[in-house]
């Protein structure tokens, strides 16, 4: 019988993995982030701790803001927690978004009870059922009735972020039709590379979505700002 994988990294195996990139990183250090709730591997029954690589994601976003955003650890934690409730703050979105691309879309994605909103995530339930009219978000039933899928919880911030632009649930129609349209394409690109069932084509297919969003992002930021460009060039 062949020996089980380990889908874990001991805390040991976690500072040698950062060690390149943190070479200060000590096992000590990561004790000390535990202790103050910044990261929370699971035990064995022994004791030991298991770092997921949600933990380990979680670690290093937690050094990043310390090293490049200067960042206090009570700040970190307020931080953390809005990133928790779906919501990623503007200064933080370039450091999350290097860390999004383990995981395909839709994966472990948890689900919000829609009463649940204001108190879990800030957004008035009539808000969320506006967007929902609009296709913006999608309601699904659960356990406590509505809910809110995971991967709509960010859309549904950032929708209500814009509001302070003037911007309504209503003139956003287009990106929900764009964002499908654009799915298709990457779906045509990527099908050969998701035929292969194995951990390793999985794998590479995570990697090359996760370039390919970011190069695509570029060129429609980079277009967007030629044609607002071009747009308001008689204002110059």
């Amino acid at each position: 019988m062949a020996p089980k994988v380990r889908d874990y990294l001991t805390i040991g195996e976690v500072v040698e993995k950062l060690a390149a990139t943190y070479p200060d990183l000590t096992i000590s250090k990561v004790r000390f982030l535990e202790d103050e709730g910044l990261v929370s591997p699971e035990r064995t029954p022994g004791g030991y701790r298991t770092f997921r690589p949600s933990d380990v994601q979680r670690l290093e976003l937690v050094l990043r803001l310390q090293r490049e955003h200067f960042m206090p650890l009570s700040v970190i934690r307020e931080k953390l927690e809005d990133l928790d409730k779906g919501k990623v703050p503007q200064e933080l979105r370039p450091v999350v978004e290097r860390s999004e691309t383990m995981a395909l879309p839709l994966e472990a994605a948890e689900t919000v009870p829609l009463d649940r909103a204001p108190d879990t995530l800030g957004l008035p339930i009539a808000f969320i059922r506006e967007l929902a009219s609009f296709g913006l978000v999608t309601l699904v039933s659960g356990p406590h009735g509505e809910e809110l899928p995971g991967p709509d919880v960010g859309i549904a911030h950032a929708c209500w972020d814009l509001r302070r632009f003037g911007i309504e649930p209503r003139h956003l129609r287009m990106y929900e039709t764009a964002s499908e349209r654009e799915a298709s394409f990457l779906q045509q690109v990527l099908m050969p590379s998701a035929r292969h069932r194995t951990p390793e084509a999985r794998q590479k297919l995570v990697e090359t979505l996760g370039e390919l969003m970011r190069a695509t992002s570029d060129l429609k930021e980079r277009m967007v700002r030629r044609a607002v460009g071009r747009l308001f060039e008689d204002l110059g």
